[in-house]
C-alpha cells in the first residue's frame, strides 16, 4: 500500500465517521425531543451496585459510544497529519482497529430504534456487526504487531482483507440471544466465554511481542505501554455503562494513544 493510498483511506475513513457521527447526534436528540427514546430493559451482572459511580445509568452507555466517535474523528485526522508523509506499515492495520471501532458504535441504535427484546431482522444484524468490530479489533492489533515489518508490506493489503473477512464470516456465524439486552446495549451472544478468552489471549499475544520486538531493536518500551493501555482503553469502552468505566475507558484510551504513536512517530524520525 502506497503513502497516498493509506492517506486517502484515513481520508475517507475520517469523512464517513464525522458524518455517522453528526446522523446519530441528530437522531438522538430527535428521539429525545419526540419522547421515542425509552430506557430498555438490561439484564445487569449480579449483584451490581447501584451508587452513582459504579450503578448502571443509561447515559454512561451513551457518553461511551459517543466519545468513541469523537476519538475516531480526533485519531484518524491526527494520524493523517502526524504521519502524512511515513511509511509506516503500523498504520494500515491500526485503520482496521479503528474501524472495529466504528462498527462497535452501531449498537447505539439498538436503543434509538426501540429494537430491544424484539427478534427484529435488524437487531440481529447490528449485533453481527457489532461481534465484527469484537473480533476484527484484537485481531487488528495483533497484525500490527507481527506483520508490520518491512518484508510483509508487500502483501498487507492482502493480511488486511483476510483479516476482515475472517472476522465477519465469524461474527455472522455465531448465535445471538435477541431476548438479553446486556447494559452496553448489546444482545447477549453464544459462546461469550470463548470469545473472552480469544480476546484476552489475543492481547497478551500482542503484548508479549512488541515487547520482545522492542528489545531486539533497542527501542522504547514506551509503545509497548501505550498500545496496551490504549487497547485496554477500547475494551473498557466497549462494555461501558457506569460512570467509573466511562472515566477509566476515556482516559486509558486517550492517554495511551498519545504515548503509542509520539513514541512511534519519534521511532521513525530517527530512522530516518
Amino acid at each position: 500500500m502506497t503513502i497516498k493510498a493509506r492517506n486517502r483511506f484515513y481520508m475517507g475513513f475520517f469523512i464517513f465517521t464525522l458524518i455517522v457521527f453528526i446522523f446519530d447526534l441528530i437522531f438522538f436528540h430527535y428521539q429525545i425531543f419526540a419522547k421515542n427514546l425509552s430506557v430498555p430493559e438490561v439484564k445487569l451482572p449480579e449483584n451490581s451496585p447501584a451508587s452513582f459511580l459504579f450503578g448502571f445509568k443509561p447515559v454512561f452507555s451513551y457518553s461511551g459510544i459517543f466519545f468513541q466517535f469523537i476519538y475516531l474523528c480526533g485519531t484518524s485526522f491526527t494520524i493523517l497529519y502526524a504521519f502524512y508523509k511515513t511509511q509506516a506499515g503500523e498504520l494500515a492495520y491500526f485503520l482496521l482497529f479503528l474501524l472495529s471501532i466504528l462498527l462497535d458504535t452501531a449498537r447505539i441504535f439498538i436503543p434509538l430504534l426501540n429494537l430491544a427484546g424484539s427478534f427484529h431482522t435488524a437487531l440481529i444484524a447490528i449485533n453481527n456487526i457489532v461481534l465484527t468490530g469484537t473480533f476484527l479489533g484484537p485481531v487488528s492489533l495483533m497484525a500490527l504487531v507481527l506483520f508490520s515489518g518491512e518484508e510483509y508490506r508487500q502483501n498487507l493489503e492482502q493480511n488486511c482483507m483476510i483479516i476482515i473477512v475472517a472476522a465477519t464470516f465469524v461474527a455472522f456465524s455465531i448465535p445471538i440471544n435477541t431476548g438479553i439486552l446486556l447494559p452496553n446495549f448489546t444482545s447477549a451472544a453464544a459462546f461469550s466465554k470463548i470469545i473472552r478468552l480469544f480476546i484476552v489471549v489475543s492481547v497478551i499475544i500482542s503484548v508479549l511481542s512488541m515487547c520482545m520486538n522492542n528489545y531486539k531493536r533497542e527501542l522504547s518500551q514506551i509503545t509497548t505501554l501505550g498500545f496496551f493501555v490504549l487497547g485496554t482503553g477500547s475494551l473498557i469502552l466497549k462494555h461501558c455503562y457506569t460512570l467509573f468505566q466511562l472515566i477509566i475507558g476515556v482516559i486509558f484510551l486517550s492517554v495511551g494513544t498519545v504515548l503509542y504513536f509520539k513514541e512511534l512517530h519519534n521511532q521513525y524520525l530517527w530512522n530516518s
